[in-house]
């Protein structure tokens, strides 16, 4: 049987390639244009690298004149790795292939625009501004703008917004002169604020050249731009490459795209690689319609090479997988589907759980349980072959508390764990010091009465430790007014300030230190300070001792203001969450307020702070304890992570409807009917979490999300599945489980989803 090298996580060991006749038909291609349309776990990279291989060891072809482009610096890495390994196998020695170049799109902007300037990489490195710099380049731009009363009475925008701006104009190829049409267009801003955004992208422009800077966005607008414009230019890299190799062309943007085409030229001896069925990448300006799915169109006389027979997964999921995306729509010519090649295995299961906390209980309870089995039956199986996806980050909290209370040891993968968030870490930070001054209150009120409590019994030095290291964290962090009144979006503490107060101190909790003696606090710093303590005393005199409570009032006093208007900086957690179906700094935003009422929900399950604060600390020390140094852990990450990967046992949660599709997949027009805008990237998305899994899949639903009745997600009807309960019996959400119906909201419908 034709197989193909695996890609699994696990011991396995990689078995000789072998092609199968649509594989060995797509390798053989050498002259003209192709599309490989590889469906999931058909073997493309071995392809790839197949195909490779054979244009220099059989075809004579100079590895320099080939370049290899794919999506991410991790992918480009181990096809050069296993083409490296290939080659040397057929007897070529290192020093005639280490000309070879497998690179990502903007590491080949890289490369041309470093050629052009002349440059060395770290002199093009160090010209890059990105994070923080870049948006100091664009206060300053505004800052005199908003000083002037007729121009900043009318420019109440957020910076992200409109660098975000800017960047998808260049995505669309739109430079300065031309990009109020687009931003009024294509970004859907208001004429005159149009106006402004265009007037700001001409001095931003400006700005960088007098400067010699350059953006992210500029590896691709910039050279790009020369070989549009430039028939030297064009010239010269038209004849730098004879053969290109994309993979996964369906997550490239429409300029990228253009990019390729133009290397290509005149010869055309290019092949496109990827599947518009796992095309997840649209809020990230990827267009499958604009890149694969034109191939016919832009080369008519190209061939198309279908590689449909998956090596991964069983018929079950196959069938299910291949059901869920018929409901998406073809286009001609790009028709296929995932062809078994493994016997029948088992069914896959549909959980309805209560709520959110249920459905975590229930997975790692079956992990737990699982694995058990797996060793009484002394399986090789064990915790690092499951995989447990979710459609965004913020959904594994809940997780990865109830593995962290079965001891399942878990690691997060492409994003940060629920416990060293930066959302969590304020969060806990801003508690402990309302805790602290809770417990102030009471040393004090104890003092009057017949059990007075001892100072050094109170404040220990851990509790000493625990509110200094607290008050770092957050004390930076301005209200809500305060904001307001100054535009500064920062108290700007500095290092040497903390020094200095922790030194005065002389082991005091610092907030009481401030309030007790303000008069030793540096001038400049005594609005900022009173503006922290006054927040600080607010919350706690308001929540109640209640942490849900506290967090809301943190929120609305200061928290959600700042993220609106500092989450760029934040580059721990950047790249975790930009998985919803809208543009850059919008989704990372969202994503936050997400995590947030995550945490919320959580913190509603204790009686007071301290409570809280105290399981908290519990349950990380129990999750650093279990995973610790430990490489059998279960894998916890978004779809959008796994994307690429696959393990023997895979866990999809939160298929619900507003989860899992995303909420912003479907919008309620104001006077219409729901626009289904995003669906087929969100069924897309979940084509890719089933065809993860290699031998067992299980998918979870809740039958109610943050206090209100759900719906189980399209998702498991369109894929010929219907939910059961814990007991795979009955279907939750139209009995309980003593068989009697269940009656839900009369606002929430379920037509034709259940039978």
């Amino acid at each position: 049987m034709p197989s193909k090298e695996t890609k699994h996580t696990s011991k396995s060991q990689p078995t000789l390639f072998t092609a199968n006749p649509q594989q060995a038909a797509a390798i053989a291609h050498t002259n003209g244009p192709a599309a490989f349309i590889a469906a999931a776990g058909t073997g493309k990279t071995s392809i790839l690298v197949q195909r490779l291989v054979r244009l220099i060891a059989d075809e004579g072809i100079a590895p320099e004149s080939i370049l290899c482009i794919t999506f991410t610096r991790a992918a480009a890495n181990e096809m050069e790795k296993r083409a490296l390994k290939a080659l040397k196998a057929r007897g070529m020695v290192a020093k005639d292939v280490k000309a070879l170049r497998v690179v990502t799109f903007h590491g080949l902007g890289h490369q041309i625009l470093r050629e052009k300037l002349q440059w060395t990489p770290q002199e093009l490195n160090q010209r890059l501004v990105s994070g923080e710099p870049r948006q100091w380049l664009a206060e300053d731009i505004l800052r005199p703008w908003r000083s002037n009363r007729t121009r900043g009475m009318n420019w109440d925008v957020e910076i992200l917004d409109v660098l975000s701006a800017i960047d998808r104009a260049k995505e669309a190829m739109i430079g300065p002169e031309h990009s109020r049409t687009f931003f009024a267009s294509a970004v859907g801003i208001d004429g005159e604020l149009a106006e402004r955004y265009a007037e700001f992208y001409q001095h931003y422009e400006q700005s960088k050249q007098k400067e010699k800077l350059y953006d992210l966005s500029d590896l691709i607008y910039v050279p790009l731009n020369l070989l549009q414009t430039s028939p030297k230019f064009r010239k010269i890299w038209q004849g730098r490459y004879q053969y290109l190799q994309v993979d996964e062309t369906q997550d490239t943007n429409p300029s990228q795209y253009q990019l390729m085409q133009y290397l290509a030229a005149p010869e055309h001896n290019v092949v496109v690689v990827g599947d518009p069925d796992q095309a997840i990448y649209q809020f990230r300006g990827a267009s499958p319609e604009a890149s694969i799915l034109s191939f016919r169109s832009m080369y008519p006389k190209g061939t198309i090479y279908r590689i449909e027979h998956n090596y991964r997964s069983t018929p079950q999921i196959l069938e299910a997988a291949n059901r869920l995306i018929s409901h998406n729509d073809t286009t001609p010519g790009f028709e296929k589907v995932l062809l078994p090649t493994h016997p029948d295995g088992a069914p896959i299961q549909v959980t309805a759980y209560e709520d959110q906390e249920s459905e975590a209980n229930g997975i790692a309870t079956r992990i737990d349980t699982q694995v058990r089995s797996w060793r009484e039956q002394q399986e090789t199986l064990s915790y690092h072959d499951i995989f447990v996806l979710s459609r965004t980050n913020h959904h594994l909290a809940s997780l990865e508390i109830a593995l962290a209370r079965n001891n399942v040891p878990y690691r997060t993968v492409g994003g940060s764990s629920f416990f060293k968030r930066k959302t969590t870490r304020d969060m806990l930070a801003y508690l402990a010091l309302v805790n602290g001054v809770h417990i102030y209150q009471e040393y004090l009120a104890s003092r009057n009465g017949p059990q007075a409590r001892k100072w050094d019994e109170v404040f220990t030095p851990i509790h000493y430790g625990e509110q200094h290291a607290a008050f770092r964290a957050v004390a930076n962090i301005p209200s809500k007014d305060y904001f307001a009144r100054t535009t500064k979006s920062s108290h700007r503490f500095t290092p040497t300030f903390f020094s200095t107060l922790a030194a005065h101190a002389s082991g005091r909790p610092l907030l009481q230190f401030c309030e007790e003696q303000s008069y030793m606090i540096p001038a400049e710093h005594q609005l900022a300070i009173k503006d922290f303590l006054a927040l600080i005393k607010q919350v706690q005199a308001q929540c109640n001792h209640n942490p849900a409570e506290a967090i809301r009032l943190i929120r609305q006093l200061a928290y959600d203001a700042y993220l609106r208007h500092s989450d760029g900086k934040h580059h721990a957690d950047q790249d975790e969450e930009q998985e919803s179906p809208t543009h850059h700094e919008e989704v990372k935003l969202e994503s936050r307020y997400d995590e947030l009422e995550e945490l919320t929900q959580i913190a509603k399950r204790y009686r007071n702070i301290s409570h809280f604060l105290d399981g908290m600390a519990k349950l990380k020390e129990q999750a650093e304890d279990t995973s610790k140094h430990k490489r059998d852990c279960v894998s916890l990450m978004t779809v959008h992570k796994a994307k690429g990967l696959e393990a023997p046992v895979v866990f999809v949660m939160g298929l619900t409807e507003g989860i899992f599709p995303h909420r912003r997949s479907y919008t309620l027009a104001e006077d219409g009917p729901i626009a289904l805008s995003g669906i087929a990237e969100e069924r897309r998305l979940a084509y890719v979490a089933y065809t993860r899994a290699q031998k067992l899949l299980f998918l979870s639903c809740i039958l109610r999300y943050r206090g209100s009745d759900a719906v189980a997600s399209r998702f498991i009807q369109e894929a010929g599945l219907s939910p059961g309960d814990e007991d795979g019996i009955l279907n939750p959400f139209l009995f309980h489980r003593d068989g009697s119906p269940r009656r839900r909201d009369p606002m929430v419908t379920t037509p034709g989803l259940f039978g």
